[in-house]
């Protein structure tokens, strides 16, 4: 299963986990995949040249339960506003300034053994 294909599968974010091999702070990340085809801000050195992953590492939560279920509806806040991930994210940042700082990009190619967290809480192999 690739990860486009369990967000297109479920309303929900998902959420995956995996080695980063261009870490800086934390090496294997669990987060909640806001979008996998992030390109960058406009104005970015690098914007429009890659497509990234967008999300939010529940690592840096000290509940990640909480956390999940707080992204979780954040988000739908966002959706029932707009379906377009650049104006969803607008509003994160705009409502939820404190969960839009948690907010990293990855690049797609230093993410390594991508396991998808399934609705019975196991782990699956997955990948982009």
């Amino acid at each position: 299963m690739t990860l486009n294909e369990a967000i297109n599968l479920v309303e929900d974010i998902p959420t995956v986990k995996f080695y980063y091999s261009h870490y800086h702070n934390d090496k294997y990340p669990e987060v909640m995949a806001f979008d996998t085809k992030y390109k960058g801000r406009k104005g970015q050195k690098t914007y429009g040249e890659r497509e990234d992953v967008l999300g939010w590492n529940l690592n840096y939560y000290d509940n990640k339960e909480d956390a999940q279920k707080s992204i979780q509806e954040i988000n739908d806040f966002a959706e029932m506003l707009s379906k377009n991930k650049e104006e969803k994210y607008k509003r994160v940042k705009y409502f939820f300034p404190k969960q839009a700082e948690l907010i990293r990009r990855y690049k797609k190619n230093g993410i390594k053994f991508l396991r998808i967290k399934q609705k019975d809480g196991l782990w699956k192999k997955g990948n982009l």
